[in-house]
C-alpha cells in the first residue's frame, strides 16, 4: 500500500511539475504556474480513471475465465465466486450483534445540533476490523479466504436503536484498544498491511484514534435519547418531510446520538473475491510484500461482471473525454496567444500633417 501511494504521489508531482514548466515557457507568471498545476491534477485523475478501467477489465476477464472452469495455480490471480461461509461458528458484530464473517466498524462522538450528518466526514474515534475464518463455496469446491479483504459496495448500517447504543458503550468499556491517537495515527497504515496479509483467516484489531473520553463519545444518556428518537421515527411515517412538525425535534435528537456504523458481510451472501491463490494455504492469500490484496465484491458472478463492464466503459469514456477537452482548451489558449504575439503593433499616437499652406504659424 505504501509503495502504491508513493508511486501515485510521485506521478502527481511529475505531471504537475511538467505542466507547470511547459506553461511557464508560454504564459506569464503566476497564471502559467497555476494553470499548469491544475492541468497536471486533472490529467492525474484522468490517468486514474483509465487505470481503474484497466483493473475492471482485468477483473472482468478473470470472471470470464472462471466460467470455463477455474484453474487454481499457485501464485496466480483468480476470481472466486460463490456463497461465503464461516469455518465453524460465525462471529457476532460488536454493535448490532448480528452474525457475520467480516465486519468493519466506526464509532464517532455526537457532532452537535448544527452538524449535517449526511455530509459528515469526521474521522472515527474508534475503529476496527473483524473477520472469522471463512471460505467461498463454489460449484467445484471450497476456497478459503485468508487476509482481510478490501470490500467494495458494502452496505453501511447506521445503528441507532437503544439496544445498539447500549451494546456499543459496553463494548468500548470492556474492550482493549490499540492506542493510535495523536501522532501515532500515522502508523495506521501498518495496521492495514497486517490485516490484509493475515494468514490464518482470523482478524481482530480494535483501534482508538482519539483521546476523547468514552463518556463524551457515548454519553450515559445516549441510550435514552436513542429510545426517544426511535419512538419518534416509528410513530411518524412522514418524518422525512421537512414540513412535518416532528421533523425538527427528531433532527435535533439525531445530532445528539453517537455515530455507530457497521459494514458487514453476513454468512451465505453471494460474493466474488479477487486474489492470489496460495497452494500452501489452500486459499486466497496475498504474498508477503505484495501490493495485491484480496478484494471482495458483493453479488453473483453475473451481477459483478455486468457492473465491471459498465465501469470499464464509463472510466474509458470519461477519462478520454476529459483529457481531450483539457488539451483542446490548452491548444486554443496557446494558438490564441501566438496570434496576439504575431499581430503587428498598433501605433495609437496618430498625427495628422496639414499641407504647408494650411499650417498655422
Amino acid at each position: 500500500m505504501l509503495k502504491g501511494c508513493g508511486l501515485s504521489l510521485l506521478m502527481l508531482a511529475a505531471l504537475a511539475g511538467g505542466y507547470m514548466y511547459a506553461f511557464d515557457q508560454v504564459f506569464q507568471r503566476p497564471e502559467g504556474l497555476i494553470f499548469g498545476a491544475i492541468s497536471g491534477l486533472i490529467t492525474f485523475f484522468c490517468i486514474g480513471a483509465l487505470t481503474n478501467a484497466w483493473t475492471a477489465w482485468s477483473d472482468w476477464s478473470l470472471i470470464s475465465k472462471a466460467d470455463f472452469g477455474l484453474q487454481l495455480n499457485d501464485g496466480c490471480k483468480v476470481a472466486v465466486a460463490g456463497r461465503i461461509r464461516a469455518e465453524g461458528e460465525p462471529m457476532k458484530a460488536p454493535i448490532s450483534g448480528k452474525e457475520c464473517v467480516i465486519c468493519e466498524y466506526d464509532i464517532c462522538k455526537p457532532e452537535g445540533e448544527f452538524s449535517d450528518r449526511e455530509d459528515d466526514d469526521t474521522a472515527a474515534d474508534f475503529a476496527g476490523f473483524l473477520m472469522s475464518p471463512c471460505k467461498i463455496q463454489t460449484s467445484w469446491g471450497d476456497v478459503r479466504l485468508l487476509g482481510f479483504p478490501m470490500v467494495d459496495d458494502v452496505i453501511a448500517d447506521n445503528c441507532i436503536n437503544s439496544s445498539e447504543v447500549a451494546a456499543a458503550r459496553k463494548f468500548l468499556l470492556n474492550t482493549e484498544f490499540e492506542d493510535r491517537s495523536g501522532v501515532k495515527v500515522v502508523s495506521i497504515l501498518s495496521v492495514f498491511s497486517d490485516v490484509w496479509s493475515d494468514d490464518d483467516g482470523r482478524v481482530e484489531r480494535h483501534m482508538r484514534l482519539t483521546s476523547t473520553p468514552i463518556d463524551k463519545i457515548i454519553p450515559p444518556s445516549a441510550e435514552e435519547t436513542a429510545q426517544v428518537f426511535r419512538e419518534a421515527i416509528d410513530s411518524n411515517d412522514e418524518l422525512d418531510d421537512p414540513e412535518n412538525m416532528a421533523f425538527d425535534g427528531a433532527e435535533t435528537l439525531s445530532h445528539s446520538l453517537p455515530k455507530l456504523v457497521e459494514k458487514r458481510i453476513e454468512p451465505g451472501e453471494e460474493v466474488v473475491v479477487f486474489g492470489i491463490y496460495s497452494e500452501v494455504h489452500r486459499g486466497l492469500m496475498p504474498p508477503k510484500g505484495s501490493t495485491t490484496v484480496n478484494r471482495l465484491k458483493r453479488g453473483t458472478a453475473e451481477e459483478v461482471a455486468a457492473e465491471l463492464k459498465s465501469s470499464v466503459l464509463a472510466n474509458i469514456i470519461g477519462g478520454l473525454l476529459v483529457l481531450a477537452i483539457l488539451h483542446g482548451v490548452i491548444a486554443f489558449a496557446v494558438i490564441n496567444l501566438a496570434e496576439k504575439q504575431e499581430a503587428p503593433p498598433v501605433d495609437n499616437d496618430v498625427r495628422i500633417v496639414l499641407p504647408f499652406e494650411q499650417q498655422v504659424v
